[in-house]
């Protein structure tokens, strides 16, 4: 599995990706946003935002207020592709995770980078491919996997996302809560304490200030079956 996943989240792809999305985001509006605060963007015009500072994740919820992380997103990803290229209005809804700040490019800009540079397509469809991963494989674990292997999983995949090796292990460079985590997987938050108590117990995994360290990869993988 962790293959897998470097393979689809190739971190040479995706660093060429975000310097692309870091430098056209000189021509934007500047936003910045508080840790806790919602993303609004008052646009009469189809925009695309790029994280420049910071990380935002982006959520949906349910009638009663039940959240459901879908991703979290950092500097040189973007968010607003789908609605610029689609048509209609996301019901995504963008908070800052700590001080964050967006770029956002509306429409005539926009289509003067894809006008001198019609690469720029190809790094919007990277951005939408990779979104659309990560929803399949979330869907998957909510259908195929019991709640451990959900959060193995999970923490395998931001793992290889980001590609952070340290002396120790792999580190997942987000600070994330147990909420955090039991809004990512779809299970309670006393699941995903248990289920963390568990890893760290068999040496799997230590936590300090919120960010995860995977000592044991290996033994992570078997988890996820």
């Amino acid at each position: 599995m962790k293959d897998y996943y470097k393979k689809i989240f190739d971190i040479k792809r995706q660093e060429k990706m975000r310097n692309f999305f870091l430098d056209i985001a000189k021509g934007g509006s500047k936003k910045s946003y508080k840790k806790g605060e919602i993303i609004k963007i008052n646009a009469n015009e189809a925009y695309i935002a790029i994280v420049t500072k910071g990380r935002i994740k982006q959520s949906v919820f349910g009638d009663n207020g039940r959240e459901k992380i879908l991703y979290f997103l950092q500097p040189g990803e973007i968010f607003g592709e789908f609605a610029y290229l689609g048509g209609g209005e996301d019901m995504i809804v963008g908070q800052a995770m700590e001080c964050s700040e967006i770029s956002v490019l509306f429409e005539k800009e926009l289509e003067r980078i894809f006008t001198s540079n019609p690469e720029a397509y190809k790094y919007i469809a990277h951005s939408m491919c990779r979104k659309f991963r990560i929803l399949m494989m979330q869907l998957c674990d909510l259908l195929f996997k019991d709640s451990l292997g959900r959060l193995c999983d999970v923490l395998l995949r931001l793992c290889c996302q980001q590609e952070k090796v340290l002396e120790k292990g792999h580190i997942i460079d987000i600070p994330l809560t147990h909420e955090n985590i039991a809004q990512l997987i779809g299970c309670d938050r006393v699941t995903v304490t248990k289920g963390l108590n568990r890893l760290k117990k068999e040496g799997i995994i230590e936590i300090s200030q919120k960010k995860i360290l995977i000592k044991k990869i290996e033994k992570l993988e078997e988890f996820v079956g």
